[in-house]
């Protein structure tokens, strides 16, 4: 055990006790902690046999690695300025005018924060959570971990009740930032487990971008994030919110997000899925108000033995709500994909107008990827489409650009360009999109 690890069994009560204590949080953190302790002990761990949902991911792996690590302290050293940052970091840190506010959490604690004069003077809240918590708690115990809720499975029962920090940004009613919010999750140590969490609650008629990004180097050794995404979007608001993983080698991460979105809400959710041995992504949707629009724009690029699963969920529970969801991926080696994708329209929800279309190139024999599209329709007046494909490279295509003297390696890169290029463009941040080209040239240069 390192001394960046707590010296008590991670699975236990005793590390729920602890990690309230130190926090100094308040009664209601500390019981609802204590709530999905117990809701742990009582919920069997998925099965791969039993559960569909599971069913082709290997649980067993999930569970013995969960049990042979331990939990990351939440304290980490301060730095005064992002050059005192990993490597890694500097390049993706180095735009501070083109952003309002910037956090970065290394490991379990926050190292550095900088955060516009403006935005405080709006009423707006960007900070680490825990810190957040203890100084705004009564404003934010109405949507901490009741969004994403332990009830709804092992792994988030796990997640609440030893959640190590994350992140808050709170937008007050008539405010619109036009700059974006950064947030960092940095982790370089091997062993692990870490339960980041990100909270955004946007008020009536606001605006926010935030980009999330978890990066690291490879690790020695497995380390284990169980994360959660909870995203409130009121009446009138507007979310951009961007979420980038590009973790090293021998990273395992779970993520459950949720959108709930009010009346005439828009939210634009982009997801980039690049890093990791072992993803699991759960994003959903929750239309809730009439009038909504939801887009979800998804990109991932698995090489070697990586594994990267998305399951998606757009729930149409309000009228008059459109959900537009894009997500592709391209894989390389011997990696695997699994997409899995709901378009849920319940009881009542007339007028919903919701697309879904998985698109998959495979570009190695040893690659798989499987899609699963799915509908669930329980209102009369609506237009849902879905649709996946798993193709591999078009010979046609290749010849034809090879036919105007375009080596074929290069031929083939303008048409993984092509393939990535309509889910890229809908991404809003020109930044992001750079870095996600960027990637995806690198991984076609050195296949």
């Amino acid at each position: 055990m390192t001394e960046k690890t707590l010296a008590f069994e991670a699975l236990s009560r005793e590390a729920v006790e602890a990690l309230s204590a130190r926090f100094g949080e308040p009664d209601w953190l500390r019981q609802r902690r204590l709530d999905a302790w117990r809701l742990f002990l009582d919920t069997p761990w998925p099965s791969n046999q039993k559960d569909e949902e599971w069913r082709k991911i290997d649980t067993d792996l999930l569970v013995k690695t969960v049990q042979s690590l331990h939990l990351v302290s939440p304290e980490s050293e301060a730095v005064a300025a992002t050059t005192d940052l990993p490597e890694k970091l500097q390049g993706i840190l180095r735009e501070a005018d083109r952003r309002s506010a910037l956090l970065v959490r290394r490991e379990g604690g926050l190292v550095f924060a900088d955060v516009n004069d403006d935005l405080r003077e709006q009423g707006v809240i960007v900070a680490d959570l825990l810190t957040a918590v203890r100084e705004h708690g009564d404003l934010l115990e109405p949507y901490l971990a009741q969004i994403v809720r332990a009830d709804e499975g092992k792994f988030k029962a796990l997640h609440t009740a030893l959640l190590s920090g994350g992140f808050v940004v709170f937008v007050p009613k008539n405010v619109a930032l036009e700059k974006p919010i950064q947030l960092v999750h940095w982790l370089d140590e091997a062993g692990t487990l870490v339960f980041p969490h990100v909270l955004v609650v946007a008020e009536a008629n606001s605006a926010v971008t935030v980009l999330d990004e978890y990066l690291s180097n490879d690790l020695p050794g497995v380390s284990f994030v169980t994360g959660a995404v909870e995203i409130l979007a009121g009446d009138n608001a507007q979310v951009n919110y961007l979420n980038v993983q590009n973790w090293g080698n021998n990273v395992y991460h779970l993520a459950s997000q949720r959108a709930r979105m009010g009346r005439n809400t828009v939210v634009n959710w982009s997801s980039g899925q690049l890093g990791g041995s072992l993803t699991r992504f759960e994003t959903e949707v929750w239309l809730e108000g009439d009038g909504g629009m939801a887009y979800l724009n998804g990109i991932y690029f698995p090489t070697g033995e990586q594994y990267m699963a998305n399951h998606t969920l757009q729930r149409h529970i309000a009228t008059h709500c459109s959900s537009d969801l894009l997500y592709k991926g391209a894989l390389l080696g011997n990696a695997h994909t699994v997409y899995r994708g709901l378009i849920k329209v319940e009881k009542g929800a007339q007028q919903t107008d919701a697309y879904q279309a998985n698109r998959n190139l495979v570009l190695s024999p040893q690659a798989h990827a499987d899609s699963i599209p799915m509908l669930e329709i329980e209102a009369n007046d609506v237009r849902c489409t879905h649709g996946a494909t798993i193709s591999q490279l078009d010979e046609e295509e290749l010849f034809y650009l090879m036919a105007r003297g375009i080596p074929r390696k290069e031929a083939t890169n303008l048409i993984v360009d092509g393939f990535f290029a309509p889910v890229i463009d809908r991404i809003p941040l020109r930044t992001v999109r750079d870095r996600l080209k960027t990637v995806i040239h690198e991984r076609m240069e050195n296949a």
